[in-house]
């Protein structure tokens, strides 16, 4: 959804084709207004008598009007929509929850003109007008309900500020200068360098990973940059945009004009050239068995009430695993709970310190993860052990505890492989931050970088470069799935790993070393790619999906007939299908379309996890769980 107002005060939500989708009008003339991430919630200063804040609910009905704090100038929102943060022409800070309740409260050396939360961390960055970036840890206070926050750095600045934004973890910061450029700073506060486009840059944005940066001048020049700062493409506006964004994933640009003109610009045209993959499905994709039939309605095999609090369900992270079959839970404050398939509990409250949460799960394990510290869980032996090693902004966790141990990355360029003692067998600092990483054969470990590498890091640790990709287009990497039919032809053969490079719309086959092996054109734009037992499946960004073996033979595939937030998972006849989520009901189809079953549900639906042994639902405040049905003969 965007967000847009006039200077007639008239308030517009529009979705991404530019379709108006409600409006409504403010009391006044509006000073500044912002959106959560996730639409729950919006916020609007507004000049009526005296300068008021009103939050607003999703379809612009009124939640709170209020008198805003002495001399308000500019606020913002948290993605999920919990705090607001409001700046102006005071020296302070000001932290208030969605419901209205003063939080928190920072004095700064002066005035903040632009507010900017990190998506990822209790990170919160200001600037002033004029001289001043400040970085703002918002951690939580002695009382629940509040936050202390402090200062954890500043930079001084000859100029001053158009526009302040961020990628989504926070390694891009950009301050647009005006006749100073577009200056970066890092999560630490330190000033990397400069972005100069020739003219009087006013607004600056980068999209969510960073891969893609967008910038407006005075001069009505709007540019298109590269994570290094390269022109990627530039064009003249007939006249300077006023109001600049970018979607999160990259894709197109959202610019505004003071003439009242709002337009979407795609930045990578309409659709692909590279023809669709011939797809042939094996039998086990259309065979029902002992399936559900369609359209049969299921109720929960059990249900458990489980949060005290909607942030809590809302913000958990969940896990299915099959060999034992067990559910994952990892909630806040931070505290991991392990059910099995019956719903009895095996594990209560691991406490993980830490911001973050991270969940991995393989047969007999699954590990629990925030920035600083790891929990391990062996199912068969029913223990658990925290890996005794002082971590620093853990960003990428894989294991394979029987036979390799633990592949951590930190600050996302350092990389180590650890036992399950806590011991480094090896470590490397990158130049370039990580995309992703993979264990495969239980003694290699395969990483993608922003500079195009594709690194294959042996036992011992030593690096291997295997294949050079486009810089700006970071490939993902998984390792290639296993065929239980033919364990030794496929995983035993060339092909060792399987990468996605999403911009270039290719999956590609490596062996052990990083050779490419075989190449497979997607007809659309990739956004992940995961391992979903004999599968390797990519999906884009508006729920379309393609899967294929470890020979790059096409299995399946599935249209956009179901939303970006599916949630794709092998069920228990071995097919892949998918959950969706619409309004009160809890869809399982199959690739096909085909609807399996579905559930009514009479709470909100939260995250979802699912496999095999069966489907997780937070349903409200409690954990619901669907059982894998037997497969067919």
């Amino acid at each position: 959804m965007i967000l847009a107002w006039d200077e007639g005060n008239q308030l517009y939500l529009l979705n991404t084709r530019g379709e108006s989708q409600s409006f409504s009008r403010a009391p006044g003339p509006i000073t500044a207004g912002a959106i959560s991430d996730d639409g729950s919630l919006m916020a609007l200063l507004v000049e009526s008598s005296g300068a008021e804040l009103l939050l607003l609910s999703g379809d612009f009905e009124v939640r709170l009007e209020r008198p805003a704090p002495p001399e308000s100038s500019f606020l913002t929102i948290d993605p999920h929509g919990r705090y607001v943060a409001i700046g102006g022409r005071q020296r302070a800070l000001h932290l208030i929850s969605r419901n209205g309740r003063p939080v928190g409260r920072l004095e700064v050396m002066e005035p903040l003109s632009h507010l900017c939360f990190i998506a990822d961390r209790p990170l919160l960055i200001g600037a002033a007008a004029y001289g001043m970036v400040v970085g703002v840890a918002l951690e939580s206070g002695r009382n629940a309900d509040r936050l202390d926050p402090e200062i954890l750095w500043q930079d001084r600045l000859t100029s001053n500020v158009g526009r302040l934004a961020a990628s989504g973890d926070g390694s891009i910061i950009l301050a647009s200068c005006f006749t100073l450029g577009i200056q970066r700073f890092d999560l630490r506060g330190r000033n990397e360098g400069s972005y100069h486009l020739g003219g009087t840059v006013s607004q600056a944005v980068s999209d969510f990973p960073g891969r893609t940066m967008a910038a407006t001048t005075l001069e009505g020049d709007l540019a298109v940059l590269s994570p290094s700062g390269h022109v990627r493409w530039r064009t003249q506006l007939e006249r300077p945009a006023s109001a600049l964004e970018i979607d999160p994933l990259g894709r197109y640009l959202i610019h505004g004009r003071a003439t009242g003109e709002i337009s979407r610009l795609d930045l990578f045209g309409g659709e692909s050239d590279h023809p669709a993959p011939r797809v042939s499905r094996p039998a086990a994709q259309n065979a029902r068995g002992s399936r559900a039939s369609s359209g049969t309605v299921r109720q929960p095999d059990w249900v458990q009430p489980f949060f005290e609090r909607m942030d809590q369900a809302e913000t958990a992270v969940l896990a299915v695993l099959d060999q034992p079959p067990t559910l994952a839970v990892f909630s806040s404050p931070n505290r991991l709970d392990l059910f099995d398939a019956a719903g009895g509990r095996l594990a209560t409250g691991l406490e993980v310190n830490g911001v973050g949460r991270i969940l991995r799960a393989v047969p007999g394990w699954i590990a629990a993860a925030t920035d600083r510290r790891v929990v391990l869980c062996d199912l068969n032996k029913g223990s658990h052990q925290r890996i005794d090693v002082s971590l620093v902004e853990l960003t990428h966790l894989e294991i394979s505890p029987d036979d390799y141990g633990l592949v951590l990355v930190q600050e996302r360029d350092r990389i180590g492989r650890l036992n399950l003692a806590g011991k480094w067998i090896w470590k490397h600092e990158l130049r370039d931050p990580i995309e992703a990483v993979a264990i495969a054969l239980g003694d290699a470990t395969a990483v993608t970088t922003n500079g195009g590498e594709f690194l294959v890091i042996d036992a011992e640790g030593n690096p291997r470069t295997g294949f050079r990709f486009d810089p700006t287009d970071a490939p993902l990497v998984i390792a290639a799935p296993r065929s239980k039919t033919a364990p030794d032809a496929v995983f035993g053969g060339d092909v060792v790993w399987i990468s996605l490079a999403r911009r270039a719309q290719q999956l590609r086959g490596h062996d052990r070393v990083g050779k490419v092996v075989w190449a497979v054109p997607l007809p659309w734009e990739g956004w992940s790619l995961e391992r979903l037992g004999p599968f390797a499946l990519a999906t884009s960004a508006d729920g379309r999906a393609l899967s294929c073996d470890a020979a790059g033979t096409p299995r399946a595939q599935a249209t956009a007939a179901g939303d970006p937030g599916d949630l794709f998972y092998l069920d228990a006849a071995g097919s892949l299908a998918r959950l969706t989520k619409k309004g009160v009901h809890l869809i399982s189809a199959s690739l096909d379309g085909a609807v399996n079953w579905r559930s009514v549900v009479a709470e909100p639906l939260g995250p979802l996890a699912a496999g095999p042994s069966g489907i997780a639902a937070v349903l409200g405040k409690s954990i619901a769980w669907f059982a894998g049905e037997s497969p067919g003969p």
